[in-house]
């Protein structure tokens, strides 16, 4: 009796205690959180950041950078992605990166409810025979309970050729506008040679790299086909980002001949360096520099020549002429309004002598001559003058200069100083001058100068002051 009373005491035991983890297994399946249990329906659909991952202009042979793309579960209910490819799988210049795994194609990713997820995408464009950008596309499609979503992969490949480990040109090396130039490190024009880049060609450079020229550097664009200077990166938050690339050198020897071009976004513009009695010569004819971290043009005791030409958004100096040398702006708009930056330093600076931490670099006479120019910037002083001896001499006519300590000096010979010229649009850069602008018919006629920046003709009689003509 005793044995079979501890045999129905264990069932009852067991019963209970089966009873129980039913009770628990049921109670865990019930508790499980709404985001975590994944919805077999198909109405559930995903939401993207965009419907388009575009990427702006990728050199053909190098990846682009690397896209993100944010992909939503809007719903309570967790789903399970079934598929997530590129359309064009192995056979698409687009690589996608799922949670941390590669594609081109991944399986069952799980999304909780209201949660995302992040989607990497780069592209890697094969060469072409195509002069001009070319696009390219693909779609990256999404599988969920049935139902397939995309979002579209596009890009703009280009052809180009490239520069590195110290690029020396040859003789006589001709750069056409067929396919764009990037240069990784340096490219380096010798004394004695010439480089000459033509019409429409764009010129790319990586951060540590620069143009230096012993010899001659001739840059022949035209008013619809300018010559482009300007970093490698294509993206928006990098269009007018400066100090991404060093700038043209010239060096001793260096001429620059550089007619309608645009130089933008690096450290210099445009720096000329003289060593001993050589002495380099640099000619900017309807040419804009733009957002230098530095200095648009910079010499120490070169000889510059600046034609209706423009130069704006400089952290330092518009133009600086340390140590020395010649200096002939006419026609010019240097409106160094530098928006970007915090600037301390006027912006138009001429010295007899360079010195760095006190250590004299360079010292000479500089001769200073503007005639029918713009020099403006946000600060109440934006002109310096060292002192002068010997040679040395400036002579400013017919300008409209933004200066409290030279006042006496210029304030005579046709100059306006400190009354604004009305541009159009400062802030954007647009130094067209309004019909009622101060700097109207200010000029005087120069022999060989008829037209202006943008190819406009010059009045015979009364040009204007600047490098725009006044547009009627």
């Amino acid at each position: 009796m005793i044995k079979r009373h501890f045999s129905f005491a264990s069932l009852n035991a067991f019963l209970q205690s089966l009873a129980l983890a039913c009770l628990v297994g049921w109670w865990l399946s019930a508790c499980t959180p709404r985001d975590e249990e994944i919805t077999p329906d198909g109405s559930a659909l995903l939401r993207f950041e965009a419907d388009t991952v575009l990427f702006d202009t990728v050199f053909t042979e190098v990846g682009s950078i690397t896209k993100r793309l944010k992909v939503y579960n809007p719903h309570k209910n967790a789903v399970r992605i079934s598929e997530i490819k590129v359309a064009g799988l192995g056979a698409s210049p687009f690589e996608v990166v799922v949670n941390g795994l590669a594609g081109p194609q991944v399986q069952d990713v799980e999304l909780r409810g209201k949660d995302s997820l992040l989607v990497l995408v780069k592209a890697t464009i094969n060469p072409t025979a195509a002069e001009q950008p070319f696009l390219v596309n693909d779609s990256l499609l999404f599988l969920t309970n049935g139902n397939q979503q995309k979002v579209k992969l596009v890009a703009y490949g280009q052809n180009a050729r490239y520069y590195q480990r110290q690029y020396t040109t040859a003789s006589g090396e001709v750069w056409t506008a067929a396919k764009a130039h990037v240069i990784y490190d340096s490219v380096t024009v010798p004394a004695g040679q010439t480089l000459t880049i033509q019409k429409g060609s764009q010129v790319h450079l990586h951060g540590k790299a620069k143009i230096k020229v012993l010899g001659t550097l001739r840059v022949e664009g035209e008013h619809e086909k300018r010559v482009v200077f300007q970093q490698v990166r294509r993206e928006e938050q990098y269009r007018n980002a400066p100090g991404q690339w060093q700038g043209l050198e010239f060096v001793a020897t260096g001429q620059g001949q550089i007619s309608y071009a645009e130089i933008k976004n690096a450290v210099n513009g445009v720096y000329l360096k003289a060593q001993g009695d050589a002495v380099p010569e640099v000619t900017l004819r309807n040419t804009l520099v733009k957002n230098m971290l530095h200095a648009g043009v910079l010499s120490h005791g070169g000889q510059v020549h600046l034609q209706n030409s423009i130069i704006t958004n400089c952290a330092e100096y518009a133009l600086a002429g340390l140590g020395g040398g010649r200096y002939q702006v006419v026609f010019s708009t240097l409106a160094n309004f530098a928006y970007d930056f915090i600037r301390f330093t006027p912006s138009f600076v001429f010295e007899e002598r360079y010195e760095v931490e006190g250590k004299l670099i360079r010292q000479g006479n500089y001769q200073v001559d503007i005639l029918n120019s713009i020099l403006w910037g946000r600060q109440e002083e934006e002109l310096r003058f060292g002192a002068m001896t010997g040679t040395s001499g400036r002579t400013i006519r017919n300008s409209f200069l933004k200066t409290q300590a030279y006042r006496a000096e210029f304030g005579q010979n046709g100059n306006q100083l400190n009354v604004d010229p009305q541009f159009r649009d400062a802030p954007k850069f647009d130094f067209q001058l309004i019909k009622l602008s101060p700097a109207n018919a200010a000029g005087v006629p120069v022999p060989g100068i008829t037209a202006d920046y943008e190819n406009k003709p010059r009045d015979a009689q009364k040009p204007d002051a600047g490098a725009m003509e006044v547009d009627y």
